[in-house]
């Protein structure tokens, strides 16, 4: 009896055992589960790059990620720069309500370089840019019709598309109306019209607007011609940073024109012009103080400025400066050739300059006497004045010049006859 309730003890014990093991076996397996369900949820979403992101802000609808991938396809930003792309995106963002992106996708094909320019598609974009009340898309159809790009050429059209541009506010399509009624084109030729419209694209922020202004009372004829009127507009493109007014006001102070003539105001404007980046002021501005105000350390800080924009023949006036031509500027010789040598070689190179080289060889100014070379510069001259058509007394001179040579023998082999040729052509040069 005592052996047969020890052995269900036994077995009792075992299977209490054997339960046990189980449950904590079980335990673990669930602490294990929680454990790597934790770690997942621990473990953060790759995020998007800055492309994905406006990808997926344009798809849920975005037209200005839509406009933004644009732009981004246009200019190659972040992206390999594709034009369809970009023009798809701008679509859709037009397709969507955004009236602005047709705009956009119309310059991209009138602004594009080479064979990538689309005038059709540009007046399609502009077209659809206008229907959505753009007044820069307006505009565009205007400058499309009045030049005839994508579309047979029609002034009238143009001026129809400027003035609904204009009257939704768009100031540079207020100046081109301006023009045309300025010049008769497309419309009928109507001065107070055309000052009207200058007027309001003035007052809208335009500042080529008032200059426009300014010279449409500067150059009209007879009655209609008023300086007092040009200099009070080219005063007021002047303050709005229009380096052409600012310049018209130096015209105006040294010819005294409009108001009371005077030098040193002519010189204050032409100098803000010339820093403004005005060329033709700082042109003007060498010669005032060269000629005008004989003040020879302004005179050779402008010259030395505009003759690093390239002009070939502020380089020639360099040389004269260094000449001391006509007692104006600072006698230096080699100076003088040097910077006529700079305007013989330019990339538009100047007649008068390389005259002026040829006569510094011809007479052995600032360099060893050379008269082949004198001839050679000469001949050069002439062939740059006869392609310019010009009429320059200097031009005559030089052709002497040469007739003398061969007169001489002086640099060319003596020829009586061809001699003659050079006289008898810088007589009729002389004569027109």
């Amino acid at each position: 009896m005592s052996k047969r309730i020890c052995a269900l003890l036994l077995a009792m014990l075992m299977l209490l055992s054997l339960c046990a093991c189980g449950a904590s076996s079980g335990q673990a397996t669930s602490g294990e589960s929680v454990k790597e369900e934790a770690a997942v949820k621990e473990t953060p979403a790759v995020p998007l790059s800055p492309l994905e992101q406006l990808i997926a802000e344009a798809e849920a609808g975005s037209t200005e990620a839509m406009v933004k991938l644009g732009d981004m396809y246009r200019d190659g930003d972040g992206v390999e720069a594709d034009m369809e792309t970009a023009g798809s995106w701008y679509e859709k963002a037009g397709d969507a309500g955004d009236g602005n992106a047709y705009q956009w996708l119309g310059n991209m094909y009138y602004n594009a370089s080479g064979d990538q320019k689309d005038y059709g598609r540009a007046f399609e974009a502009y077209t659809k840019s206008a229907d959505a009340g753009v007044p820069d898309g307006m505009g565009m159809l205007g400058l499309f019709y009045g030049n005839g790009y994508g579309v047979e050429q029609d002034t009238a059209k143009a001026a129809q598309w400027y003035e609904k541009a204009a009257d939704a506010g768009c100031a540079w399509a207020m100046v081109r109306l301006g023009d045309m009624y300025r010049d008769g084109d497309g419309v009928e030729a109507d001065m107070e019209t055309a000052a009207s419209w200058y007027e309001k694209a003035g007052d809208a922020g335009d500042f080529y607007a008032y200059l426009a202004l300014g010279n449409l009372y500067y150059y009209a004829s007879g009655k209609q011609q008023d300086f007092g009127k040009a200099f009070a507009y080219y005063t007021k493109a002047a303050e709005l940073g229009n380096p052409d007014a600012m310049g018209n006001l130096g015209v105006l102070y040294g010819s005294g024109r409009g108001v009371k003539q005077d030098y040193e105001k002519a010189a204050q404007w032409y100098e803000k012009a010339a820093d403004a980046g005005c060329a033709w002021a700082m042109k003007n501005l060498c010669f005032l103080y060269m000629y005008t105000l004989h003040d020879d350390e302004k005179a050779e800080k402008y010259l030395l400025k505009a003759a690093e924009t390239g002009d070939s023949g502020l380089m020639a006036t360099l040389g004269d400066f260094y000449s001391d031509f006509e007692g104006r500027g600072r006698q230096d010789y080699a100076k003088a050739v040097e910077w006529y040598t700079k305007s013989a070689e330019a990339e538009d190179p100047s007649a008068y300059g390389t005259f002026q080289l040829g006569e510094a060889y011809n007479y052995g100014y600032g360099v060893q006497k050379d008269y082949e070379k004198a001839f050679e510069l000469f001949n050069r001259a002439v062939e740059l004045w006869q392609a310019q058509n010009s009429t320059d007394e200097i031009f005559a001179y030089t052709v002497g010049q040469i007739g003398d040579m061969y007169s001489n023998g002086r640099g060319v082999e003596k020829d009586k006859e061809k001699a003659a040729e050079y006289y008898k052509w810088a007589d009729e040069l002389n004569s027109r």
